[in-house]
Order: structure tokens, then sequence, then C-alpha cells
């Protein structure tokens, strides 16, 4: 095994979602502690630079490279001396083989196994996500008291972005701020579109509250639909980057999503937040750091045995879990969270 203390050029690579590049965030914050001095670079699957890009923790960002010659010959001239891969694709690995990166560690590959990598970690999805990423880190030796409280830093461009955007709107006169996202990549993953307007309502009629509705840029007809269910309209979000909604998040009061990427997002952003779950396991993906509530129908054996894709074979499943899921019970978290006293 390589001496760590002679490390000094480390590359993290996880081409990821928004929501699970944003979980991997403590395996930054770790290994920068580990390593003060060291340049530390991450490479991220296209349009995903945003989410770590004014990470503090990061000498730099790289863009995966579909030409394997051109990823091979960028990897050789950064000349890393360790490669971090936050992921079991032995493709991955196989890249940093090939750019010659002398010591190599990640999960064991689904096609690969132990191959290729000076050192083998368990894929161990039986934990919360953020866990198992660290699960390198602690293969490192690097030990104690981990943060595992995802972190998204929001650059100035974007906050000055979300200034305007507020200002224009009268955003930013002392009401709530209260987003709502009733988007998810699957159908089967929404909630209502019904509910949402119903847990809005009560939102404005009790808090005196604005309304924000996020959505992402295949979603604008979803927006429309609860914009039409609410009795006032709200404001609608799209075509932002995930840097500006990022700085968007940050200003909210409170976010009401469905398990998705801006989910992960507004909780990296210490935004109370507020996940239905219907299609995956909250113990391996919903938030249970202080300020955010989970909601998920608890008699659903399904909701802890299957895996992400498993779903696709049983949406109905699905829709009943979240058709459990009551405005009343929103409303009752928000109460409970004490946000607006």
């Amino acid at each position: 095994m390589i001496e760590l203390e002679r490390i000094n050029r480390i590359l993290i690579v996880r081409l990821a979602p928004l929501g699970e590049t944003v979980l991997t965030t403590p395996v930054i914050r770790a290994l920068r502690c580990r390593f003060p001095d060291a340049y530390i670079a991450y490479m991220v699957a296209p349009t995903r630079e945003d989410l770590v890009s004014a990470n503090p923790h990061l000498d730099a960002v790289l863009t995966y490279q579909p030409s394997v010659p051109r990823l091979i010959y960028q990897l050789v001239r950064e000349r890393f001396q360790m490669a971090v891969v936050l992921q079991p694709t032995f493709r991955l690995v196989l890249h940093t083989f090939l750019a010659r990166v002398p010591f190599r560690v990640g999960f064991e590959t689904n096609a690969g196994g132990k191959s290729l990598l000076n050192l083998a970690v368990p894929n161990n999805t039986n934990q919360h996500e953020v866990q198992r990423y660290l699960d390198v880190v602690r293969a490192l030796g690097i030990e104690g008291e981990l943060a595992d409280e995802p972190e998204v830093f929001v650059d100035d461009a974007a906050q000055a972005w979300a200034n305007r955007f507020f200002s224009k709107l009268n955003l930013d006169d002392g009401r709530p701020v209260i987003g709502l996202n009733p988007g998810a990549a699957t159908t089967y993953r929404r909630w209502a579109c019904a509910n949402f307007a119903i847990v809005g309502d009560r939102m404005r009629e009790v808090y005196d509250a604005h309304l924000i509705i996020t959505t992402g840029p295949r979603e604008g007809e979803l927006a429309a639909h609860l914009a039409a269910h609410l009795a006032r309209s709200p404001v609608i979000v799209k075509d932002t980057t995930p840097m500006q909604l990022a700085a968007l998040l940050q200003r909210c009061h409170l976010y009401i999503s469905n398990d998705t990427g801006p989910m992960h997002l507004s909780t990296a952003l210490k935004t109370p937040t507020i996940a239905l779950f219907g299609a995956s396991n909250p113990l391996q993906w919903g938030p249970p750091w202080r300020k955010h509530t989970v909601i998920a129908r608890e008699d659903c054996p399904f909701m802890r045995t299957l895996s992400p894709k498993a779903w696709d074979a049983h949406p109905e499943v699905a829709r009943q879990n979240l058709a459990a899921i009551t405005p009343d019970a929103v409303m009752e978290a928000v109460e409970k969270m004490c946000l607006f006293l």
C-alpha cells in the first residue's frame, strides 16, 4: 500500500445525477481534512460542474470526456497519485488504471470485482448513501468523527441572480418563502399536484407565505398544472442552472419536495426540507440531519428492500405509498418543525 503521506495529487470520480453528486460532498471535506495541502480534483458528469464548482475544498473540477483517448490524456497530464472512485463501475477504474494513477481506491465493481483496485471497498447499500461513500474514506484509515452532512457552496454570480430574482418579484418583503417541488424523474415518484396545492393554499392562509414552484427542464407542464390548482398564482421557476437553483433554495424558509435531486440540494444548503418518499428507501436516501423531515408510508415492505431501479416494476405500489401521505400529515410536519414561530 502506498504511503499516504506522499500523496499530494488526488482525483475523485463520481458520474452521478444531481442528488447523488450532492451526497458525495462529505467525502470531499474528509479528504481535504486528511490531505490539507494536496491538489484535489473532482471529475463529474457533464452539467454537474455547478454542484461542486464553488467548493473551497477542491482545487479543480473536471468534466468527464466521452472520448476515452482524450480522457486518458487529460488524466495522465494531471499526474494524479491517487484516484478515489465513488461508484462500482469497472470502466471508471480501468480509465484511472490506463491513466497510470498508481493508487486506486473504490468500491468493488459490478463487472470486475476487486480488479485493478489497490484498495477495494465492499459496496454496502444497507446504510445511508453518505455513509456508503464515507466507507471509501474510512478504508484509507481516515477515522474519527467524520462530518456526514452534505454541503453545497453558492458562488457570487448565482447569489446576485437570486437577489435580482427576489427583488423583481417582491419576494424579500419579510414573508416566508415556501418552495414546492412536484417533479421527479418518474411519474410514480410524484405526490399528486392536488395535494401540493392543498398544502400550498394552507401555507398561504396560515403563514401568509410566498409560493415558489421549482421544476426540471422537462417539467414545465407540471408546474402549470400545479399552479392551476392553487387559489392564487405562484412564482414558477424554470430554466435555471443548478447553481442558480441552489441560490434560490438557500433563500427559501421551507422546501417541500418529492424524493429527487433538488430535495438533496435543498438539504445540503441547510434549508428546512420535507421529503416525500414513495418509491425508495428513506433510510438510504432520506435526509437524517437536523432541520429536515421525511414522510413515508411505514407499512410497505418494499420501501426497505427494493433498489431504485427495481421500483420500475412496481409503479402502482409507489403510487399507493404516495397516496397514503395526506396534506394533513405534511402540515403537521410543518407545525412540528416550528419554522414560523
